[in-house]
């Protein structure tokens, strides 16, 4: 009878929280946006041998938002991967771009706590933490739009803009505001 009642609500309980996901990818894809003019439009930081002479950029608010925007993408990840699951056909290459982009998304994350609980802002070590999970979030996106573009659980130009908005992250350097803009193209990708 228990299985019974959980087989009844499980459809409906998930279409809930697939749009709900999707609601927070959204959001989260214009954070990311938000966070990444505002990143851009402050004064250069340091990058690499400048770090000894030059302080790192202090980004404020602008971090929270941007930490804020990985956990909203990553929450609309998981009601992606649940939608292609629930149609049955998400495969290999969605399974690891789930997890990749998981790991990805918790890199900067995990620096970013070490940075302002241990290091008040300045940790050395960051880009050890920032660039694998960029490459990982980069890598892990592909493969969920892939996925979804094989699975065919949404349109098929959302899948595409997936995997072009994340290939197009590549570019993304939030040093200077002109080439900020790869990350808009993600943020439609959720869409």
């Amino acid at each position: 009878m228990l299985r019974q009642l959980r087989a009844r609500r499980r459809p409906e309980l998930s279409a809930s929280i697939v749009r709900w996901a999707g609601l927070a990818a959204m959001f989260g894809g214009a954070l990311f946006v938000v966070s990444a003019v505002m990143i851009s439009s402050m004064p250069r930081g340091c990058i690499g041998d400048e770090c000894g002479t030059r302080p790192m950029r202090e980004t404020g608010m602008a971090g929270v938002l941007l930490t804020l925007a990985l956990l909203l993408v990553v929450v609309g990840m998981a009601g992606l991967v649940i939608r292609a699951r629930h149609a049955s056909r998400f495969g290999v290459p969605g399974k690891t771009g789930a997890v990749v982009a998981a790991v990805g998304a918790a890199l900067p994350i995990i620096g970013g706590l070490i940075q302002g609980i241990l290091y008040g802002g300045d940790y050395p070590l960051m880009p050890y933490f920032v660039i694998p999970g960029v490459l990982a979030l980069v890598v892990g996106f592909v493969l969920l739009g892939i996925a979804v573009l094989l699975a065919g659980v949404l349109p098929r130009w959302t899948a595409v803009l997936l995997v072009v908005g994340s290939l197009a992250m590549l570019g993304f350097n939030d040093q200077t505001p002109r080439r900020c803009w790869p990350s808009r193209t993600v943020s439609r990708g959720w869409r």
